[in-house]
């Protein structure tokens, strides 16, 4: 008897530490997360990150090697400098589908191992794929046809954050065992031309005068752009609407002051904007001269240049 009891033990002992270990492995063909937390929930939620990651990890190899491939293959793409609005999130697109496998309370902690089917993750991915498509066609066609600068801008940007999307999407589902495959997008290719000799001629022109106020605007201005002087071809004339100053005397002493107003134009001098601002003062200890030192000093660091700036990103093709 005590001989059978000790077989009956360690037989016990054994077929419990095979299905503790069955109960810390995903089947085949799903992704594996482990989380630990003070409660089974904030568990789950670390053991989701941890599959979300995996899938990331496909999203980060992607964007690299589609970098990689638009450098070799579309020089026009590459000299345009196109600023991808891209953010890679560690969001889990359907977090539902994440399934505990075994939860344990060890001490205070409770580690969980949580299991997600490859093909429940690449759902989403698939879902999503013909709306990026389709998008995409969309605003190819749109900076084809335009004529406006900043629309052609935008729309171009547009189709170089879809087109990474897509290039991403299509990454994702090759790594989760999907047969995905990058369409061919020659109206894509054409765009990319198009807004290579595009961006390549359109120019920001400064139209101020010699005085200091617009050497300040121009300086400033300079240091976010690319700014030329000359004659407009093909471009955005910059135009500072008034580059003088007013001063007075006040109880606080000698002040002067600038209102400061931008116009953009067209080479063919059609208006696209207009950008105003508060106006800007600087008060003198001694003189004038010195309320004038003063006010200079100022206005590249006035509020202003905020929404200058913001307007200015929208014309800014490189």
């Amino acid at each position: 008897m005590p001989l059978f009891c000790a077989i009956l033990i360690v037989c016990l002992s054994g077929c419990a530490h095979q299905l503790a270990k069955q109960e810390k492995t995903c089947p085949a063909e799903h992704i594996k997360g482990t989380g630990t937390g003070a409660g089974e929930h904030e568990a789950l939620m670390q053991a989701r990150a941890e599959i979300s990651s995996q899938i990331q990890l496909s999203i980060t190899a992607a964007y690299k090697s589609s970098n990689k491939q638009t450098i070799f293959e579309n020089k026009e793409f590459t000299e345009s400098k196109y600023k991808s609005n891209i953010r890679q999130t560690t969001e889990l697109l359907n977090a539902q589908d994440v399934k505990l496998k075994s939860s344990k309370k060890t001490g205070e902690k409770v580690e969980v191992v949580a299991c997600m089917s490859r093909k429940d993750a690449a759902k989403p991915y698939l879902a999503m794929l013909p709306r990026i498509s389709d998008s995409l066609n969309l605003a190819v066609q749109t900076e084809l046809a335009q004529s406006h600068p900043r629309g052609k801008i935008e729309a171009a940007r547009a189709a170089e954050s879809l087109r990474m999307r897509q290039i991403m999407a299509v990454h994702v589902l090759q790594g989760l065992g999907e047969n995905a495959e990058l369409p061919n997008n020659a109206s894509y290719d054409k765009m990319v031309k198009d807004y290579g000799a595009f961006s390549s001629k359109f120019k920001l022109i400064w139209k101020g005068g010699g005085e200091e106020v617009s050497q300040i605007l121009l300086s400033k201005i300079s240091s976010r752009y690319k700014v030329e002087t000359g004659t407009c071809v093909q471009g955005l004339k910059l135009i500072p609407i008034s580059s003088e100053i007013e001063c007075a005397s006040s109880q606080y002493g000698p002040q002067c002051f600038y209102s400061p107003a931008l116009e953009g134009r067209s080479c063919e001098d059609d208006l696209y904007f207009t950008v105003k601002g508060q106006r800007v003062q600087g008060t003198g200890e001694k003189d004038e001269n010195d309320a004038k030192r003063k006010l200079f000093a100022q206005i590249p660091k006035a509020p202003f240049w905020n929404n200058w700036f913001e307007e200015l990103d929208k014309y800014d093709a490189n």
